[in-house]
């Protein structure tokens, strides 16, 4: 084949294969915006949807004139259907920028339209009106909303960013918080560079018949990737972050192929990771600053010998003197000697200070980097990338025994995590042996209530409640009754709930953080005021549960409890002489498959005294799709029995 017919060939070829792909694409045109968009009054697939994503598309290429520069095109239209939608009319647009690294955004444009009768009206966006706006050391946003919002607006926005980063593409995302019914993501990969592509989520992929299995399609020397009627993504229920169930694809550099250069491996290793942060001025460095410290480390050290002592002594040290200012972060943004001074810092600053600390104590310590549930699950398999970390813990070994500690929650006891941390995996750093920790709660959130009640002929009642709470639900109830005071919590554990009244409770162990909490109150009902031939009891005295918290009939994302639960309810009744049980519950006991969890009831008559027990076991913090469908019958059967009712009857006078 000639040179200049080949060059024809393949031109028509790009050519056809453009057209073809042109042909089955549904991304719309910028300032094209049709009639019928505008009369749209619903979306059908989703007719509670308050917004719908019309269009999404972005193509995204390699600039090699000057410095190598990524350059993402991106369009998007969005149709408002309700009041509650005007939101999605404020954009905000992520640029990375640190140090000498900064993107761009630039040839910002868009217009609202709306119908007003028969005729189209358009107004431009305000380029005066856009600002920027810093979302951490790293990123900031690019902000702007669209003018002339009304319910049946129709907003087109096109922007153009610029990026140095060539080494991390940015994700595309699919799915956001309201339906999206076409999107669509091109890039144009340079022979030189060979990136892993890593798809997320619960959605397939869009397939036209001329694309390769999984969905990728190459036109134009492009890889094109299509998402249609893709759902809201919602929050649900027992989730860590949602952005870990979003439908979404991520980039990860490879291998670099320069021509006349040997091929150069670009994702790293953990060694090099490890190596990183252990030579970083605000990670490794701060454990090696210790002189502040020393006079409060003696004064431990003299009063404690054994090392386990040691450190359950300056776990408690660090614990009392500094105070939490809310803020993650992998890294320190003050010297842990300024943090040591102030009093305050954030999650690293104190732990890395406290890594410090029982180091100096010649305690086998190191820091561990953590990816919170509201960040995102750190995938294991995934290449080695430090931005998927923003906690850091401490790892302590003394003897054959480990704990991970967090001194940002005075409540919390050694070895115990706070909520957010419990998160798959975290990475352990440290010069020899660094690797994956399991960040699996060390107890489960345990409570027991048990009462003992009498009832008279009127149907009153008058006894005493026992609640008795650990692991996580002594936390949040101590962080509670802290909070607002113990006369404030009495006040409010004293009112009126449902038809019982709770008398001033008794609290025991409140700042004992290694033993249970324990709550003794007097519980009362009022009754009927004249003696009842029938009385109808609820004999979880409203403790039960009330309603199921899982509410779809197929969910697709793991239920994720944190941790395991342990409820159980104990209630001895003392019936009025002369009636008799006549109506009870049956007792059942229903089990999860390899012994996940379980429910079990039982109602048992003594003489004139009727018991009660309702013990609920999820015994595994995570379940996965597949297990849903019996997870959600478990729950479904404990709010049936919890709602039931005993039912006492007079006997007949002899």
């Amino acid at each position: 084949m000639k040179a200049r017919t080949f060059t024809k060939f393949i031109i028509l070829f790009f050519l056809l294969g453009s057209a073809s792909l042109q042909a089955q694409a549904q991304a719309g045109k910028f300032g094209k915006v049709e009639e019928a968009e505008l009369r749209m009054q619903t979306y059908e697939k989703d007719t509670s949807a308050a917004a719908v994503v019309l269009s999404d598309y972005a193509l995204t290429r390699f600039d090699f004139s000057g410095e190598i520069r990524v350059i993402t095109e991106r369009h998007m239209r969005i149709k408002i259907l309700k009041k509650s939608g005007y939101d999605v009319a404020n954009i905000s647009v992520p640029y990375y920028s640190y140090g000498t690294t900064r993107d761009k955004v630039m040839s910002i444009k868009g217009y609202t339209y709306n119908l007003e009768g028969s005729e189209i009206v358009k107004e431009k966006l305000d380029s005066k009106t856009v600002f920027d706006e810093k979302r951490n050391e790293y990123w900031y946003l690019k902000k702007f909303t669209m003018p002339n919002i009304k319910e049946g607006s129709v907003i087109d926005v096109a922007y153009t960013i610029s990026s140095e980063r060539v080494y991390s593409l940015d994700d595309w995302e699919f799915q956001r918080s309201i339906p999206t019914v076409w999107s669509e993501y091109r890039l144009r990969i340079p022979e030189y560079f060979d990136y892993k592509f890593l798809m997320q989520g619960y959605h397939p992929l869009y397939q036209t018949d001329n694309q390769k299995s999984g969905g990728t399609n190459m036109v134009n020397n492009a890889y094109v990737w299509i998402m249609k009627d893709v759902p809201a993504l919602k929050e649900e229920n027992y989730i860590t972050s949602i952005t870990d169930y979003q439908s979404k694809i991520g980039f990860e550099l490879q291998q670099v192929r320069f021509p006349g250069e040997a091929a150069r491996i670009m994702t790293g290793s953990w060694d090099k990771v490890n190596e990183d942060l252990l030579t970083s001025e605000y990670f490794g460095n701060q454990l090696k600053r210790n002189n502040f410290f020393k006079e409060d480390l003696a004064a431990v050290q003299a009063k404690h010998k054994e090392p386990e002592q040691q450190m359950l002594a300056i776990f408690e040290l660090v614990k009392a003197r500094m105070t939490w200012n809310d803020k993650t972060g992998l890294f320190a943004e003050n010297p842990i000697r300024k943090t040591y001074d102030l009093r305050q810092g954030s999650a690293a600053e104190i732990n890395l200070l406290l890594t410090s600390m029982l180091r100096e104590a010649d305690l086998e310590a190191n820091p561990v980097a953590v990816s919170t549930r509201d960040h995102g699950r750190v995938l294991t398999s995934n290449s080695p990338m430090i931005g998927k970390f923003n906690y850091v813990i401490a790892h302590v070994k003394v003897g054959d025994k480990e704990y991970l500690l967090d001194a940002t929650e005075p409540l919390l006891p050694a070895g115990m995590l706070p909520f957010r941390c419990l998160n798959g995996h975290g990475r352990l750093i440290k010069k020899d042996g660094h690797g994956w920790v399991a960040l699996n709660a060390s107890s489960p959130r345990s409570t027991l209530f048990s009462a003992d009640i009498t009832i008279n002929s009127k149907g009153g009642m008058a006894g005493t409640g026992h609640e008795s709470a650990a692991g996580y639900n002594a936390l949040y109830l101590r962080k509670t009754i802290l909070e607002e005071g113990e006369s404030k919590y009495a006040e409010s554990k004293a009112k009126e709930v449902g038809d019982f009244k709770m008398g001033k409770p008794e609290i025991k162990n409140l700042r004992d953080i290694d033993s249970a909490l324990d709550i003794t109150y007097e519980i009362s009902a009022s009754g009927s005021g004249q003696e009842n031939s029938i009385i109808y009891l609820n004999p979880m005295l409203g403790q039960g549960e009330k309603e199921n918290p899982f509410k779809l009939e197929e969910r697709l994302y793991p239920v994720d409890f944190g941790a395991p639960i342990d409820e159980t309810y104990m209630c001895r009744f003392t019936i009025p002489e002369g009636y008799a049980l006549d109506e009870a519950p049956k007792s059942i006991a229903v089990n999860l498959p390899e012994q996940a969890g379980r429910f079990m009831y039982v109602v048992q008559q003594q003489g004139n005294v009727v018991q009660v027990m309702s013990k609920v076991s999820i015994n595994k913090p995570v379940f996965y799709a597949p297990e849903y469908g019996n997870l959600k019958e478990l729950y479904n059967q404990i709010i049936a029995k919890h709602a039931e009712q005993i039912v006492l009857k007079k006997l007949a006078a002899k």
